[in-house]
């Protein structure tokens, strides 16, 4: 037993991947993705492919045949237009109400409106279109209406009136792609552009389906691939100087989507030891004989600076300026505590101030000019001489026995132990004073330029040996002060950096022979290369923000890839066109044969040839002929259009949902045989759907009511009528007249004899002029009677078509031929003029309705004697 397609679906799509299961589900319960299901197979797309999503994707669901629900579209009927506006020369306003079911045939001549309505339609529903502009709308280009073009366009899904508003040049709204319109545009495609597919019944269309909705789904990601990627990877480039093989390089250019972020740090580190280090080799491999001299010279500064440093800070140290405010303290004490004991022993002496400052400063230079002077050689002070007393030092006057005893008194004084105490401590003050360190080196005039070599290698260092200098100068001053008995400043606390200089200097004889050996080629390549590698590593380190954005895109890049793989949609649009070739190409062409063969356009050398695509299957036509050209250079305009009405019904016959169709002039260049075809194919065709046909053909309008009225159907018919000032009117009274059948035309003789009994009352001349006109009205239906009833329409006038089988239902008794001569003579003696005489009285108003009823009795009993006829006459019916 064949499978049905949407069994072949079922199994086919459990080998997909769980977001088109998903998206087959959604597919198959909707008419249309929103954009919220769009975002959601979005997202279980990227979730599959490796994307960090702030809100997980939902839990894919499989499809089943059941979420098909038989493969029937939701059924719509077209109710009507309203609310027309500016719309070519449509009055404002216009409208038009369809029959919900089975027909309706809208007649008018040309310029009455109708390309207007269909226009409308043909832009708001399913039309063959080859450039968008051709369904541009207009306003009427006469008039000065410039507001926009708009309407409502009624349907009804099942739950009564629903108005879809239009404008012009709107998107199409899924409700009303089930409405096939055919007009001159869309017949020319027919033919050239092949009959497309486009709307596949039986569930066929859910492939293509989801073709659509992966190439949907592959915009979205290229686009936002192209926001989030695009050239960005280009921008992370690093500009290395120079291209070479260091390691820093080979990483950049060796980095992928999984580099770490540990192996980015491992390569991009660059700490302040390798920075020292290329600040040494560049110097080393930039330095000559007169760099080495310049360390030489810095060297021994260093080295002297760092020694003066360390000797500072101890002459200078808190511990040290305490000292010398103490030594100061005991050498003052001391001289005063002799001063107290000199006053004790010379309170007599006739001067003051014996032991003072002064007094021993005096006693000090006597004793000085005696030993080295005047007594040379001999002990101070000298008392006598060999010749009598000796001669006072000071005043030159021989020492009388009290000035020796003074001077013997004075010199025990100096001799005491108190004033030698006083005299050590200030000989310590002072030899104190004379030792205090002199800073050299923290002095030297180019101090300034040495720091500044010093800052070169080391900031840090620099800023504190400048520190030392000034505390320390400062500290030498202060350690002054205190030993001369000066007031003393608050000193700044100082830390010597005399162990870090001392580091300097060995570091700096590093670098001394280093510069020696540079001179050596080999230990020069190697620096040199070391060199590039430390530098290409500092670059590295610079710019490692951009491995980790470069690594980031391509992470990035890659989930869009691998996502982009998911959408790729070869695999299902092989797999749907195999579900056309096995359920739908054979019925296509069938269906396509039998159109042809209806409308007698066999002889024509045409078939139809597969095309498909990725969202469409299209079965184009073929003109089976050596021409390159296409059909419509080869074709007259009349097989054009009948072979148009083919592919168009075949589309609409294997279209889902049965949704209503369209038709404009579908006779245009038809012959007369091939119109009254077309009439019984959308007769045929009405039994089925919904359809609405444009005509301004009247016989064609004929023709289609007469075949509608075969089939059982009651066509709903709309006249309309264009003036000067608009078109698009509806006439109230319907139909034109030779539009209208023997039924319908007794049906509105009725309807406008109603009134008159009421006219006969208030005016008899005017009742005489509308029952005389009524009066022809019956004579015209009369020899309509004898086209349509007695005839059968085997000959209809206007047409060159006789339906010879048709005679089987002709013949006419002489009880019912008589009967029309009467009634017919009745017809004629009242609507012709009569004899001013007035011999021929007018009917009166029951007069008038037993003459309509005699014609509605005689058309019943003919339309009786002709079905027994043909009951008579089996050998006549047509073979099946």
């Amino acid at each position: 037993m064949a499978t049905e397609p949407i069994d072949d679906i079922e199994d086919w799509s459990k080998k997909l991947a769980p977001w088109r299961q998903d998206a087959l589900r959604r597919l198959a319960i909707s008419t249309d993705l929103t954009d919220g299901d769009l975002d959601e197979l979005l997202a279980m797309i990227k979730q599959a492919a490796g994307f960090s999503l702030a809100n997980p994707a939902p839990t894919p669901e499989p499809f089943v045949k059941a979420h098909f629900g038989g493969g029937k579209q939701k059924p719509v009927v077209l109710k009507g237009i309203a609310n027309v506006e500016n719309v070519n020369r449509l009055v404002p306003k216009a409208g038009l109400a369809f029959c919900p079911t089975a027909l309706t045939v809208i007649y008018g001549r040309n310029g009455s409106g109708k390309s207007g309505f269909v226009r409308i339609l043909r832009t708001a529903c399913r039309t063959r279109v080859e450039k968008a502009d051709k369904l541009k709308v207009l306003s009427d280009v006469y008039g000065g209406s410039t507001g926009p073009q708009a309407a409502d366009i009624i349907i009804d899904e099942g739950s009564g009136d629903s108005p879809i508003a239009w404008t012009s040049g709107m998107t199409a709204r899924p409700e009303l792609m089930q409405v096939a319109v055919f007009d001159t545009l869309s017949a020319q495609l027919y033919v050239d552009g092949g009959n497309q597919i486009r709307y596949l019944p039986f569930g066929l269309a859910l492939p293509h389906r989801l073709n659509g909705v992966s190439l949907k789904l592959k915009e979205r990601l290229e686009a936002e691939r192209a926001t989030a990627v695009g050239d960005k990877v280009g921008l992370t480039d690093i500009a290395f100087p120079l291209q070479r093989t260091t390691k820093a390089q080979t990483f950049d250019r060796s980095l992928t989507k999984t580099t770490t972020d540990a192996k980015i740090d491992e390569a991009s580190t660059f700490a302040s030891g390798d920075q020292e280090r290329l600040d040494e080799i560049i110097a080393v491999l930039s330095a000559g004989a007169a760099a080495v001299a310049d360390l030489n010279a810095l060297i021994g500064w260093v080295d002297a600076i760092a020694s003066e440093c360390e000797t500072a800070a101890t002459a200078y140290a808190d511990a040290s300026l305490a000292n010398f405010t103490k030594m100061r303290e005991t050498a003052v004490l001391a001289r005063k505590t002799a001063q107290l004991s000199a006053g004790a022993l010379f309170t007599d002496e006739p001067l003051p101030g014996v032991g003072s400052e002064t007094w021993r400063a005096l006693w000090n230079a006597a004793r000085d000019y005696s030993v080295r002077e005047a007594y040379v050689g001999s002990d101070f002070p000298v008392l006598a001489s060999d010749t009598g007393p000796a001669a006072c030092v000071l005043c030159q006057q021989p020492l009388l026995d009290d000035g020796a005893q003074r001077m013997q008194r004075f010199q025990k004084y100096m001799d005491d132990r108190l004033d030698v105490a006083a005299t050590n401590a200030e000989k310590t003050r002072e030899d104190a004073a004379a030792a205090l360190e002199p800073l050299t080196q923290l002095r030297v005039e180019e101090f300034a330029d040495r720091v500044e070599q010093v800052r070169q290698r080391d900031a840090g260092l620099a800023d504190a040996v400048t520190s030392f200098q000034a505390a320390a100068i400062k500290r030498r001053t202060d350690a002054a002060a205190r030993l001369a008995g000066e007031d003393s400043d608050l000193v700044p606390a100082f830390t010597s950096p005399h162990v870090e200089l001392k580091a300097l200097a060995q570091k700096l004889r590093d670098e001394k022979n280093s510069l020696a050996k540079a001179g050596e080629a080999d230990e020069r390549d190697k620096l040199t290369t070391e060199k590039a590698e430390l530098e290409d590593k500092k670059i590295l380190a610079a710019n490692r923000a951009k491995l980790v954005t470069r690594r980031d895109l391509l992470v990035t890049d890659a989930a869009y890839n691998k996502a982009l793989g998911e959408v790729q949609t070869r695999g299902i649009t092989q797999r749907a066109n195999e579900l056309v070739d096995t359920h739908l190409t054979s019925a296509v062409i069938t269906q396509f044969e039998a159109e042809r063969e209806r409308f007698d356009i066999m002889h024509l050398k045409v078939g139809l040839s597969r095309k498909s695509g990725q969202t469409k299957a299209e079965f184009e036509i073929d003109p089976q002929t050596k021409l390159t050209k296409v059909t419509s250079e080869i074709l007259s305009e009349g097989e054009q259009r009948a072979l148009a009405l083919a592919g168009f019904l075949t589309e609409a016959a294997l279209t889902d949902g049965s949704g209503p169709i369209i038709v404009d002039d579908p006779v245009s260049s038809l012959d007369r045989d091939r119109s009254a075809r077309v009439a019984e194919r959308l007769a045929e065709e009405a039994c089925k759907r919904q359809v609405v046909v444009f005509t301004h053909d009247i016989i064609f309008f004929n023709e289609l009511c007469n075949a509608a009225e075969n089939r059982g159907i009651e066509p709903v018919t709309i006249a309309l009528f264009g003036d000067k000032d608009a078109a698009g009117k509806i006439d109230p009274a319907g139909m034109v007249w030779k539009g209208l059948n023997v039924a319908k035309r007794m049906g509105k003789i009725k309807n406008d004899f109603a009134p008159l009994p009421k006219v006969l009352a208030t005016s008899p001349a005017d009742y005489e002029y509308k029952v005389k006109h009524l009066y022809g009205r019956l004579r015209d239906t009369y020899e309509r009677a004898v086209e349509e009833v007695i005839f059968r329409d085997i000959v209809r006038r206007g047409t060159d078509v006789i339906q010879t089988q048709l005679l089987r239902y002709v013949t006419l008794s002489d009880a019912l031929a008589i009967r029309f001569h009467e009634g017919m003579t009745k017809a004629n003696t009242h609507s012709h003029d009569n004899p001013a005489a007035d011999t021929v009285p007018v009917p009166k108003p029951d007069e008038f309705l037993a003459d309509i009823s005699a014609l509605e009795k005689l058309v019943e009993d003919l339309k009786t004697e002709s079905q027994v006829a043909e009951a008579a006459r089996p050998q006549m019916k047509p073979k099946k």
